[in-house]
């Protein structure tokens, strides 16, 4: 083989590299105060991610969001997905963080969908401006947003498409889903209201975990992290879902973090009014691991794995 043709060979997928490592995906979820939806025609997803592109306006606004997120520390999502008709006029779909996961709210326009700046603004900067959009009731039940995007990498492509496909051939509302992080888990899928991150799921695997027909102890190894808390306390919640079953997603969740040399004390906090209560657990780690970031690009990454003890 030449050197140019070497060179040109296609990449292993992260994805497949991963999952032969054992890589245990908890504690990659972002964590989000609240993640606004846009509702785009899949080519105009490139043009989001364009930063090259974008129009003053457009870079001003993500200018005012890194602000925002360096005074609070409150992160938040920003997540693509295909609307129903493409073509449709802008709308977004809002989820604030509550008890329980998310709440959320849609809102539709006349705009061009080209006008997704104001849809961040409206929602994640200037929210009185809701005022004039036009809200309307959402369905009951959840929604799957699961990346599609394999011009990004090929690994979401190859296994996005099929779970989102079988998704909706089992009466499970899903959205073809842009970029949010993670290539090496594909199929990747962000589970709202509940705010759960999964990994490396098939259509079989989504339709059970969507239905909640499946055991937590089963899908441990399968599960992100729960966008509600920070990361090293996604650990610690996803270890208590495994003893208490899929109703402890239902119980408002806040974490403490006190961080040491050697690891971190979690506080988890629970419940509201006579049923609430408090975990703590020591976090530590485990011995990482080496894996791609990308299909597309040569570099290996050192990734975190964990430990708990239980105090």
């Amino acid at each position: 083989m030449t050197a140019a043709a070497a060179g040109s060979a296609r990449l292993p997928l992260c994805a497949d590299l991963s999952r032969a490592a054992g890589e245990d995906p908890i504690g990659t979820a972002p964590h989000w105060q609240e993640v606004t939806v846009l509702e785009l025609d899949v080519p105009i997803w490139a043009r989001v991610r364009d930063v090259a592109g974008w129009t003053a306006e457009q870079a001003g606004v993500f200018e005012r969001l890194r602000g925002k997120v360096e005074a609070s520390g409150a992160g938040f999502g920003l997540l693509m997905s295909a609307p129903e008709t493409p073509g449709a006029p802008l709308r977004v779909r809002y989820y604030a963080l509550g008890a329980g996961g998310y709440a959320r709210r849609d809102f539709t326009s006349d705009r061009p969908q080209d006008d997704w700046a104001r849809g961040l603004t409206d929602t994640l900067l200037e929210p009185a401006n809701l005022d004039g959009w036009a809200e309307v009731t959402p369905p009951a039940g959840p929604d799957w947003h699961v990346c599609t995007h394999g011009t990004v990498d090929a690994a979401c492509g190859k296994y996005g498409v099929p779970v989102y496909q079988g998704l909706r051939a089992g009466n499970v509302r899903a959205w073809r889903t842009g970029h949010f992080g993670g290539h090496r888990f594909a199929a990747t899928a962000v589970d709202l209201p509940a705010g759960l991150l999964w990994a490396h799921l098939t259509p079989d695997l989504a339709r059970r975990v969507a239905r909640r027909a499946v055991a937590p102890a089963e899908v441990r190894g399968h599960l992100r992290g729960y966008a509600g808390l920070p990361p090293v306390a996604q650990v610690v919640d996803r270890e208590l879902l495994v003893r208490r079953g899929w109703a402890w997603l239902d119980a408002p969740r806040r974490a403490d973090v006190q961080a040491d040399d050697e690891g971190w004390t979690v506080a988890l906090h629970h419940g509201v009014g006579e049923v609430a209560g408090s975990v703590t657990a020591r976090v530590t780690p485990a011995p990482g691991l080496k894996v791609p970031g990308s299909s597309h690009k040569t570099e290996w990454m050192d990734v975190k794995q964990y430990h708990v003890e239980w105090s």
